[in-house]
């Protein structure tokens, strides 16, 4: 089974794919991705590089995505913000995107500490080191967030839960076969 991204995702895939690929046949490098690439989608955009186990440090993280995922992570090990409960199925979904290498699509349920709800939308890809390393993950975000809602994401809505959708996408070389869909996983 092939998951299709929806058509919000367009303008994105059109700059991911005419990134080069000039250390990795599949992968672009993280060095190129830009602002002058990506323009003002770059506020949607988040990098991480995977430093070591349990170690995927959080190199930039957009405004945007700041403001649509309810994060302000720059800077920081992304799975010390995780419950604890949480951390290896995480570990595992990132060993398979940069392991493989495939990309990522997720859905995800974000709650506010006012109780607003809403989906964001993510697309997760991997990048190599200049020297064809796979080690960064790459990260745009979009969602409908009420227009009203300012408030930071609750960290207690991050989590297996709250997944409502998650594909794993082929980029070449095959891509795993479990998937979330409608909160409910499958093999």
């Amino acid at each position: 089974m092939s998951f299709k991204l929806g058509a919000s995702f367009d303008s994105f895939q059109k700059l991911w794919q005419a990134l080069p690929r000039r250390a990795h046949k599949l992968l672009p490098c993280r060095k190129d991705v830009t602002p002058a690439h990506f323009g003002e989608m770059i506020q949607n955009i988040g990098l991480a590089e995977q430093v070591g186990h349990l170690n995927m440090t959080v190199l930039f993280y957009g405004s945007g995505l700041e403001r649509i995922s309810g994060l302000k992570v720059t800077g920081m090990n992304y799975y010390d913000l995780l419950p604890p409960e949480f951390v290896k199925p995480m570990s595992v979904f990132h060993a398979y995107i940069l392991g493989t290498p495939c990309g990522a699509f997720v859905g995800d349920v974000v709650t506010t500490p006012s109780g607003s709800r809403y989906l964001y939308e993510s697309v997760q890809y991997p990048l190599v080191d200049e020297d064809g390393h796979v080690r960064f993950l790459l990260v745009y975000g979009q969602a409908r967030k009420p227009f009203a809602t300012e408030d930071e994401r609750a960290l207690a809505s991050i989590g297996r839960a709250n997944i409502k959708d998650m594909h794993y996408l082929d980029l070449g070389v095959g891509a795993p076969a479990a998937r979330i869909e409608n909160f409910e996983f499958h093999r």
